[in-house]
């Protein structure tokens, strides 16, 4: 009984020949070992580019998954130049000419779209989305589309072997490839990695300060029986992502209700104001009343608040403090951009954001100082007033002078 392939010849080193066979299973762990490599170094470099707005900043088990996608993909498209070296030239066990270019061919073409395919997609992320203001990770391909990091290598790496079969008799060749696949991809997976640690570190030297007031206030909060998830902590590093300003804004609004602010979310309110964040980073044209361009409380409800409280409560100085960073936004120091690297980073944005706040409000300087006035004045909260400076009125951009009944208004 004719068994059916017979008429194809088997697929063996002496078939290929020896120097073909080895020189195109060389070929491929090299080539492998380049694309390794090159993902890798990639993604770094694209993820660079991220770092003008809210950067693109993986844990430790997503860098390693992404390793080992690249790891199993440079793989499969390394088998895929293995097969081309193993096919190119004249064969004389090969019979059918045709079917011989064919699966050249094919090998070349799935090689290449796959490689395009996941260069378009891993570009897409940090050279269109991420450098728009207010994306927070909504197409999120690690853990949305996780299958598809799987199914790719897998695809392409068994794609060769349709045509390949067409040729010749594979018999246990393909289980051996599957050893080897795997043996290769775990190597690449472990030696070819790239150090994203340059990124990070720079990243976090640079918001130190923001950072280091964050931890700071996450602690206070813990010794008065307040817990902060993770996740919070991740929203308020960022600076232009949809939950940031979402929070920022819902913060704000705390302040618009006659109800008694809890203490999370005061010093929430004082990390906000102190890492310079804001509501929308398109909110700069209020024109009819620009005071709404403020993102935090306004002065007076602060005070409201703190008339709402016991003296020595907790909640009490936390207010201050509110009312202390409010101050700092118009009271920072103007920076020399001559001798700027004597500055730290956060004092030269707070300057920046200092200029900002003097012609996209109008009479939030007024009502601040009019407060702190107030305050300053009243003898109970002594122990609290060396958080409120003394103010002098600066008229610079759309500053103007108000008066406000404070106390009417609670």
């Amino acid at each position: 009984m004719l068994k059916k392939g017979f008429l194809k010849p088997e697929l063996s080193i002496n078939n290929l020949g020896k120097r073909q066979f080895w020189t195109g299973i060389i070929m491929g762990v090299v080539a492998s070992f380049v694309l390794s490599y090159f993902f890798n170094y990639s993604r770094e470099s694209l993820r660079s580019i991220t770092f003008m707005g809210d950067p693109l900043i993986l844990t430790e088990k997503e860098f390693r998954l992404y390793d080992l996608f690249f790891a199993a993909f440079s793989t499969s498209l390394g088998f895929g130049f293995t097969i081309n070296f193993w096919l190119t030239g004249r064969n004389k066990i090969i019979k059918k000419r045709y079917l011989q270019i064919f699966t050249i061919s094919n090998a070349w073409f799935i090689t290449f779209v796959a490689l395009m395919i996941v260069s378009r997609f891993g570009s897409i992320l940090p050279i269109t989305l991420y450098t728009i203001k207010g994306y927070d990770n909504q197409l999120d391909f690690l853990h949305t589309f996780w299958l598809l990091l799987i199914l790719i290598p897998i695809y392409v790496f068994f794609a060769q072997w349709n045509t390949i079969r067409l040729i010749f008799r594979a018999k246990n060749w393909v289980l051996l490839s599957i050893v080897f696949f795997c043996i290769t991809t775990f190597y690449l997976f472990e030696t070819t990695t790239a150090d994203r640690e340059i990124l990070n570190k720079n990243y976090y030297s640079v918001n130190k300060e923001y950072f280091n007031y964050i931890d700071q206030k996450f602690q206070m909060a813990k010794k008065y029986g307040i817990v902060f998830p993770a996740s919070l902590k991740q929203v308020l590093q960022k600076e232009y992502a949809e939950r940031t300003t979402n929070l920022v804004n819902a913060l704000k609004n705390a302040f618009n209700k006659n109800k008694i602010v809890p203490l999370d979310t005061l010093i929430l309110e004082e990390i906000v104001i102190h890492n310079l964040k804001i509501t929308n980073p398109y909110s700069y044209n209020q024109f009819n009343d620009i005071d709404k361009n403020w993102p935090y409380a306004f002065p007076e409800q602060v005070y409201c608040q703190i008339q709402k409280h016991d003296v020595n409560s907790i909640e009490t100085k936390v207010l201050f403090e509110i009312l202390h960073e409010q101050a700092s936004l118009f009271t920072s120091s103007k920076i020399d951009w001559n001798k700027w690297k004597t500055y730290s980073p956060y004092e030269r944005q707070k300057s920046i954001f200092k200029q900002n706040l003097l012609y996209t409000t109008k009479t939030i300087q007024s009502r601040l100082i009019q407060v702190i006035n107030l305050l300053r004045s009243e003898k109970k909260y002594k122990e609290y007033q060396y958080l409120l400076p003394v103010m002098r009125f600066n008229d610079k951009g759309r500053q103007k002078q108000i008066k406000i009944n404070i106390k009417n208004g609670c």
